[in-house]
């Protein structure tokens, strides 16, 4: 017999069998095992999530300084970006998103367009990502390969769990400069929503990528970034 086993980024090591088994490992976005389950495929998705989400911040520093971060940090390995510009002009943020896609995809990465599906299709990005207020007006999942929502509450949470999002983006967990008044949940609040979720959660708010092995402590897939995504 022959068991197959995905490698998780928290486990170290390699298996052992006690009762003759043999192993293999797989690659969640390319199993060679065969028939697999129906019920695996929302797992091996999952899995296939990247740790880091980061988020634009184009409209903050420009946009040759934000592709220039950009650039270099998908030679570093990241492979998730959200494209969330809410004060760039639509022909602008247009061009901006084309080539994003265009570099993010030669990398092998995914792209999502924040909260505009015409965006995303004009620009070929991989899905949206959705506000917890556009979440709560829908009835069913945008018709997109990937779809993420942010979320701050249990009931959010829940919603996105029935529309059979891909990941949903939980916070403030810390204090942030882009939602300042916002009410902070911390870390036992994150946990309390984020803990036993049917899709992954991405902690938000004030977060560097140092904070993940905390994060995955607390129950998060990830964390995402605006400001600590681009730094290095």
């Amino acid at each position: 017999m022959r068991l197959h086993f995905f490698r998780v980024r928290r486990w170290q090591g390699e298996p052992h069998g006690r009762e003759g088994q043999a192993f293999a490992w797989e690659r969640a976005e390319a199993t060679t095992v065969a028939p697999m389950l129906p019920a695996n495929a929302p797992v091996l998705r999952a899995l296939a999530l990247p740790a880091e989400y980061a988020l634009s911040n184009a409209s903050e520093v420009g946009d040759a300084a934000f592709v220039a971060a950009l650039e270099r940090r998908l030679a570093r390995g990241l492979r998730l970006v959200q494209l969330r510009e809410k004060a760039v002009p639509r022909g602008r943020l247009a061009k901006l998103a084309a080539r994003v896609v265009r570099l993010v995809h030669d990398a092998g990465g995914i792209v999502l367009v924040n909260d505009d599906e015409a965006l995303a299709r004009e620009a070929g990005a991989d899905g949206v990502h959705l506000t917890a207020a556009r979440l709560a007006a829908i009835d069913a999942r945008p018709a997109f390969e990937r779809v993420g929502a942010s979320v701050h509450t249990a009931a959010e949470l829940r919603k996105a769990e029935r529309l059979e999002l891909d990941l949903a983006v939980l916070g403030p967990v810390q204090s942030t400069p882009s939602h300042p008044d916002v009410p902070l949940l911390g870390w036992d609040g994150f946990e309390r929503i984020a803990r036993d979720a049917a899709i992954p959660v991405f902690a938000i708010g004030g977060l560097v990528r140092e904070d993940l092995e905390r994060a995955w402590t607390h129950g998060a897939h990830g964390v995402a970034m605006i400001r600590g995504a681009w730094g290095g």
